[in-house]
């Protein structure tokens, strides 16, 4: 019954088309990276195909064991040109209310992001519009000590930059 499924997978994966997923009616899988050393990486939800990209709820940890963030992600695609012509190119971005730690513990940051649009050039030459999570005025940042803060650019620019990753930086 499996084969059926996955070989209409490869078939979807593989084909000329672009097309839009949606990530609710993708299943998914827990998985678990570790960092060299053995400790837990990061912890969350994977789609069932490829069991890489990014779905749902996800846990990221410093090494020394503290949460570094928390939130959900949701799965999308853009055109990108393959050996076949135009197929799908892969992207998780952060959806809803995130949590950001500092190493010690304390709480660095939280809110819920607004997704825009933003422009991504495409290995076509061209350049394709995809969701990305973009930092409010109703973020709420804080100091290493959990002393509420006015966040400066290069803070807002680290939470935003992390706000989507593609296939490639999956494999990473």
């Amino acid at each position: 019954m499996r084969t059926p499924i996955y070989l209409l997978s490869i078939f979807f994966l593989l084909s000329c088309s672009s097309s839009k997923t949606n990530s609710e009616v993708v299943r998914i899988n827990t998985k678990v990276i570790y960092y060299p050393s053995g400790k837990i990486k990061s912890v969350g939800n994977t789609d069932d195909f490829t069991k890489e990209f990014r779905i749902g709820y996800w846990n990221e940890f410093y090494e020394n064991g503290q949460l570094k963030e928390s939130g959900n992600y949701n799965l999308e695609t853009y055109e990108e040109c393959c050996s076949g012509g135009i197929c799908d190119g892969y992207y998780s971005y952060k959806i809803g209310e995130w949590l950001y730690y500092y190493e010690n513990g304390k709480l660095k940051a939280k809110g819920t992001y607004r997704i825009g649009k933003k422009t991504k050039n495409t290995n076509c030459g061209t350049k394709a519009e995809i969701n990305f999570g973009y930092v409010t005025e109703s973020w709420l940042f804080y100091d290493r000590n959990g002393n509420e803060i006015k966040p400066n650019s290069d803070d807002i620019n680290e939470i935003e930059k992390s706000s989507y990753i593609n296939q490639f930086d999956m494999l990473k």
